[in-house]
């Protein structure tokens, strides 16, 4: 059964070498009976599968995506178009969805080992913990905060099952179905496709309290991707052709879109946000052949040039010790450092230096825990320096952490550790609100999402500004003379209480980049850190 699980959940990755899966998102504008969808734009843009997307509120959204030869789950900010990682687990996650009426998103997990379970999994450390132990569950939505309707695999097909989490009772209600749930809008009831008619599927409905099914439609020929607009209206993708139907109105399915201007080739999972004026959907596209590599960001003149050739060697620089770390060899490890290496805890506490004692140290530190391994599962860099995401398996017990690398021409001259640690709040809103007024050229809401007696710090600690008459002293007059303001997140780390942006600002007509680590301490911004 196993296998065939995963099978059935990796087949769209490893298909066609030539497709490419992407998450596209789209304006949808309604005018009596006629739909159109406009303003496209692919915002998972990452080689490999993307897929499976959904919306957390009209703000956020969340897919499967590839990192690292795995899948996990990235949350996108349709407000500043960035992306972050936001699971942490060893195995690969699938079909995120917002959990009803809590902080937490649940994702249906494919361990190494074979196992796979639904997971809940907070959005403000990434912590998980399963939901149904019994059932191996392949799709799902979630009807209510307590009760799961789930496509399950039993015997090489798909049933339909309803699970009661606080009373852990799973009732099966159907046998041979697809993989495509959605609460239907303004109903006490789910929709999911019946394939018990293989020469014609169907939607159906299902009310989970009562176990009442009744037919809905007939899907096209062998589709099985659909999602609710509103009461009385589904979307259909079939190919590059997007379809709706208006039920007790329209006959048969009709076209409104055809989406390959967007090098959609066919259209997979669909979704909509509550509101019905944003579509999600998941699509192959066609791969050029002769593409290499891809290049993040453009060279837009020589000092550019410059910075991405010093990132591309910091980048070469930190991978050639990870190797040799997962491997034991201790030399080879160590030869990766600076003689006079410099390793901090995060911002400026000195553990050691010196690369004989960071060879006794990792001398015993090999010694002491028999299995170790590290995997970078994120990573930023600007000019000479490096952060890594990183997940650290000692024996058993796989810890998160990043790591600031500071490159010479050759080595890694200082290391600087931030530890995971536990936090109450999510300390991204406080840090996108920021960002908000920040774009905004408001001076006195700036100024509110700092704490009072907030400090801005240079990288690694040169104090440039305390206090909020510094810190409004130093913007207001920056905010008045540069009228095209604007920054965008590149790239994202959170751990604990500290959000890790690289950022991409406009200033008066020039791009520039940096890297801010921000720590959030009762619900404001108390400290920033830049790397310039």
């Amino acid at each position: 059964m196993r296998y065939f699980l995963i099978s059935l959940l990796l087949l769209p990755i490893i298909a066609i070498s030539q497709t490419n899966t992407e998450v596209f998102l789209f304006d949808v504008e309604t005018a009596n009976s006629n739909i159109s969808v406009k303003n496209g734009k692919n915002i998972s843009n990452n080689q490999g599968y993307d897929n499976q997307p959904s919306f957390l509120d009209d703000r956020y959204i969340v897919f499967a995506a590839t990192r690292n030869e795995q899948t996990d789950i990235a949350k996108f900010d349709t407000r500043y178009n960035g992306k972050i990682w936001i699971n942490f687990s060893e195995g690969s996650e699938y079909s995120p969805l917002k959990i009803p009426n809590k902080h937490e998103f649940s994702a249906v997990r494919l361990d190494k080992d074979g196992k796979q379970r639904l997971y809940a999994y907070s959005l403000s450390n990434g912590e998980s913990s399963e939901l149904i132990k019994d059932l191996v569950v392949a799709y799902y939505t979630w009807y209510d905060d307590n009760t799961i309707v789930s496509a399950v695999i039993e015997d090489k097909e798909l049933n339909l099952y309803v699970s009661n989490l606080d009373k852990g009772t799973n009732k099966k209600i159907a046998s041979n179905i697809g993989r495509s749930f959605h609460k239907i809008p303004d109903s006490d009831l789910v929709s999911f496709i019946s394939k018990a008619n293989k020469n014609q599927w169907q939607i159906k409905s299902l009310n989970p309290k009562t176990g009442k099914v009744k037919i809905i439609a007939n899907t096209l020929k062998n589709v099985e991707d659909i999602c609710w607009l509103d009461s009385k209206t589904l979307l259909l993708g079939k190919d590059n052709i997007l379809y709706k139907l208006r039920l007790q109105r329209d006959n048969n399915w009709k076209k409104i879109a055809d989406l390959s201007n967007y090098g959609i080739t066919k259209i997979s999972r669909i979704a909509t946000n509550n509101s019905a004026t944003k579509l999600l959907l998941a699509g192959d596209i066609v791969v050029d052949k002769t593409a290499t590599e891809i290049v993040e960001e453009p060279i837009v003149d020589d000092s550019d040039a410059t910075r991405i050739a010093m990132e591309k060697n910091a980048i070469k620089i930190v991978q050639r010790h990870i190797e040799p770390f997962n491997n034991r060899k201790l030399d080879e490890f160590t030869y990766n450092f600076d003689s006079n290496i410099l390793v901090n805890r995060f911002p400026r506490a000195k553990m050691y230096s010196g690369r004989n004692t960071l060879k006794e140290h990792y001398r015993l530190f090999f010694k002491k825990n028999k299995k170790t391994h590290v995997k970078v599962i994120n990573r930023m860099a600007h000019k000479n320096m490096v952060i890594d995401e990183e997940l650290v398996t000692l024996d058993n017990t796989t810890k998160r952490q990043v790591t600031i690398y500071e490159t010479d021409a050759d080595n890694i001259k200082i290391m600087t550790i931030i530890s995971n640690s536990k936090t109450d709040a999510n300390p991204e809103y406080i840090v996108n609100e920021q960002l908000e007024v920040y774009n905004n050229r408001d001076v006195n809401g700036f100024i509110k999402t700092y704490s009072d007696d907030v400090m801005l710090f240079t990288f690694p600690y040169t104090l440039n500004i305390e206090g909020h008459d510094a810190l409004k002293k130093q913007y207001a007059p920056f905010f008045k003379s540069t009228p095209d303001l604007n920054a965008e997140i590149v790239n994202r780390i959170v751990i604990g209480n500290k959000v890790i942006d690289k950022e991409k600002v406009l200033v008066n007509g020039k791009t520039i980049y940096a890297i801010a680590i921000y720590e959030i301490q009762n619900g404001l911004i108390s400290r920033v850190t830049f790397i310039q």
